[in-house]
């Protein structure tokens, strides 16, 4: 199968879109498939070096009030050459923005049928950027919903990872099919290194955060979340793997609370580093309200280590309360995120007993498990672009003069 992939984000921008994609195209590669990727941002790459397939990446300039996020021009002519040559059978878009116009532009061109992956809550992050109050911010959103279900309405087929956010998108104006499929982890990267008898034993007991350091993190919360139980338990110490706008805010509340040596900031980390990096934690927390299905989450899993997170959009789906992890309430103000957390600080036993649980919800989500559901979404796909241009075949307008003659004159 031929397959023309366009994003907004990709490697080397780090975040939960970019590696899903990535993990996407490298699958189908493996897999036999001929793929080809289009983003934002740099200057066209030839398959043959890292990429086993072509990577076309068109100028674009970063967005105002989230710079590491890139937007290329919606329209052009230089994707709607390279679709007319590489002919692919599906075209993927994994964006609603401009890249994402390209690609369902030169799909209804060239009448090829097109898949979107919705990925991101983007509603649930106007208040965290927005200045406006909560009536204003709610009218944003709606607005925000009801673009991206514009958007995802101009394909045959629409995946997402989770229902909650399949809800969300259909609450905007989507009428059409929608299905699930999950997000791709890399388990050949992402998965438990041996564990010694005795390295429950040890002194340290590693709890971890990756990811983007951006207000729709929650993460000055999830400092004042982890707070009590780094205070009480003197092993305890919290690595933060990543960079953004908020490192200096988040460096400053950790000085503040007087935990900076017990909070460590490890800046930017990928690949290899960043596996090994989870893969030796003991814990993984987060305290964001606007994931659909993170990828550091999984990736967590994937590497035996359990979660403690806020029971928010979408992670209540892959986070199973008592059994690879704990939940707490996003409104919770009795302390349980703060007790589950201990628990397993204080409890080896039970850090074991979820690492192992862990590994195995991960399973669902490898790059072969979601390898077949994408191929199968893109079949589906294909039928219904099929079916479409069937029922546009058959319609057939009768002559004007026969229709005037069924149709009463009006009186006025």
């Amino acid at each position: 199968m031929r397959v023309m992939i366009f994003s907004d984000t990709y490697p080397p921008q780090v975040n939960g879109v970019a590696t899903c994609v990535e993990t996407l195209a490298r699958s189908l590669a493996r897999d036999g498939h001929t793929v080809m990727v289009c983003t934002a941002g740099g200057h066209r790459s030839r398959a043959g070096g890292d990429e086993p397939f072509a990577v076309v990446r068109l100028r674009a300039v970063p967005l105002p009030l989230y710079s590491d996020f890139t937007l290329a021009s919606p329209v052009g002519i230089t994707l709607m050459r390279l679709v007319a040559r590489f002919r692919p059978d599906v075209i993927h878009c994994h964006t609603p923005f401009s890249i994402g116009w390209q690609g369902a532009r030169a799909a209804k061109l060239h009448g090829i049928p097109l898949i979107g992956t919705h990925h991101t809550l983007f509603g649930e992050y106007v208040d965290a950027y927005s200045r406006f109050g909560h009536q204003v911010n709610q009218r944003i959103s709606a607005l925000i919903r009801r673009y991206v279900a514009t958007f995802y309405n101009q394909c045959d087929l629409i995946s997402c990872a989770s229902h909650y956010l399949v809800r969300d998108v259909i609450a905007g104006g989507l009428h059409r099919p929608a299905i699930i499929v999950p997000n791709p982890v890399d388990t050949g990267r992402f998965h438990p290194i041996a564990r010694s008898k005795n390295r429950s034993k040890r002194s340290a007991v590693k709890m971890l955060y990756f990811g983007r350091l951006a207000a729709e993190k929650n993460l000055p919360h999830l400092l004042d979340l982890t707070e009590p139980v780094l205070r009480r338990n003197p092993n305890a110490v919290f690595n933060i793997a990543g960079d953004g706008p908020m490192m200096g805010h988040l460096k400053a509340q950790a000085q503040g609370m007087g935990l900076d040596g017990r909070i460590r900031f490890l800046g930017w980390m990928r690949g290899d580093a960043l596996a090994k990096q989870v893969a030796g934690s003991d814990i993984c927390v987060s305290a964001s309200l606007t994931e659909n299905q993170p990828m550091a989450l999984l990736e967590s899993l994937a590497c035996g280590v359990p979660v403690v997170a806020l029971a928010a959009a979408g992670v209540p789906e892959i986070i199973e309360d008592g059994y690879n992890g704990f939940l707490a309430s996003p409104d919770d103000t009795t302390g349980v995120f703060a007790r589950s957390l201990e628990r397993l600080v204080r409890e080896p036993k039970l850090r074991l007993e979820m690492s192992a649980s862990a590994y195995e919800s991960a399973q669902a989500y490898s790059h072969e498990a979601c390898l077949r559901a994408t191929l199968c979404s893109y079949e589906q796909t294909m039928e219904l672009a099929g079916e479409a241009r069937s029922q546009r075949r058959g319609l057939r307008l009768p002559n004007p003069r026969v229709l005037a003659r069924h149709i009463p004159r009006l009186r006025w």
